[in-house]
């Protein structure tokens, strides 16, 4: 099953050597959705989870508003800043970088930073 999306396609403008971005939709991109294969399931369950902690999707490319690498990077900081914040840690540098991360070995929800207590982390940070 595909469901249709229209876009915008870039098109190659030989005498200009660029590709132009055209004002209004002018191509058709066919796509399914991990949703799609619920009706061919014999069993399954649905979670409703908090959007931030547990769904960064990258559908998009980077640069753009919504659901791209850019994005998703920015939640996954976001996310890891809340845990070590969580369990008693401040943060020094860049506060702002999106290039925070924890790694599932060290925490895989927020668990197990209880020594990062009192700790003042340099941002960006990879733990």
């Amino acid at each position: 099953m595909f469901h249709v999306a229209r876009k915008k396609i870039g098109v190659w403008d030989e005498e200009e050597n660029e590709t132009i971005m055209p004002c209004s939709n002018n191509g058709i991109k066919l796509e399914s959705f991990i949703f799609d294969v619920f009706p061919l399931s014999t069993s399954m369950a649905i979670y409703e989870v908090e959007r931030k902690h547990e769904f960064a999707p990258v559908k998009n490319a980077p640069g753009s508003e919504a659901d791209s690498p850019d994005t998703a990077r920015a939640m996954i900081a976001a996310l890891a800043k809340e845990w070590l914040q969580n369990a008693g840690a401040s943060f020094t540098g860049d506060v702002q970088n999106e290039k925070c991360e924890i790694s599932p070995l060290v925490s895989y929800g927020g668990e197990g930073l209880v020594g990062y207590e009192g700790a003042e982390i340099t941002c960006p940070f990879s733990l």
